[in-house]
């Protein structure tokens, strides 16, 4: 089997430019991709993230994986270059408004389709409420990682058309999760001994997605 590719690539906003990564092997070029969207900027949420880094990995074996960072993250752009990373994300908390991040996903994916013109989204944590948020009915899956339910609403899951898998950790400590409320249409997994953050385990979660998106 050929190695995988990464290509740094910028991906122009209306507002501004957003760093991304395309991990791919040559064979695999003309394929649907994968889109991954990071977790919480103020929870290690960056394309390299340990979740985001397996994904990017395991899944570039069969299909091309774009991943990017989300504003004032990386060399993304600051809609306020003097404001700390942690004030920007912490005033948005506090806002609970996340209007720009969301519109910043929704060009990404449009954008994509110069590599791929369908594609699967995968979001780990915050990133799967920006993913379902920004997603469009032509997606040809949604993977939820340890989806935060109970911290930003999730009601769109009942009605996506596609197939869903919706991952958890057994040990969420984090997050209180309420698993009952999403759609039961979604594949429902856990891993078992793990916690939010899935250091260690992080392997495991890429398999998981990887066999849901080839039982497709």
């Amino acid at each position: 089997m050929n190695a995988h590719f990464c290509q740094e690539i910028s991906i122009p906003c209306t507002s501004g430019v957003l760093e991304g990564r395309l991990t791919y092997r040559e064979e695999n070029s003309g394929k649907a991709g994968v889109i991954l969207c990071c977790p919480h900027p103020l929870l290690a949420g960056n394309m390299d993230n340990n979740v985001i880094t397996a994904l990017a990995q395991t899944l570039a074996n069969h299909f091309p994986v774009l991943s990017f960072n989300y504003r004032a993250v990386g060399k993304s752009f600051k809609a306020e270059p003097d404001l700390p990373l942690f004030e920007y994300w912490d005033r948005l908390d506090q806002k609970n408004d996340f209007f720009e991040i969301i519109a910043d996903t929704e060009e990404v994916i449009r954008w994509s389709s110069r590599y791929f013109r369908n594609f699967h989204l995968v979001g780990y944590s915050f990133g799967s409420f920006v993913g379902l948020s920004a997603l469009p009915s032509t997606v040809l899956s949604f993977s939820a990682i340890t989806p935060p339910l109970t911290e930003h609403n999730f009601e769109r899951l009942k009605s996506v058309g596609c197939k869903a898998l919706l991952l958890f950790a057994e040990n969420d400590t984090l997050l209180v999760q309420q698993q009952t409320s999403v759609s039961l249409r979604a594949d429902i997994r856990e891993i078992p001994k793990s916690d939010h953050f899935f250091l260690g385990r992080e392997q495991e979660v890429a398999e998981s997605v990887e066999s849901f998106l080839l039982s497709l």
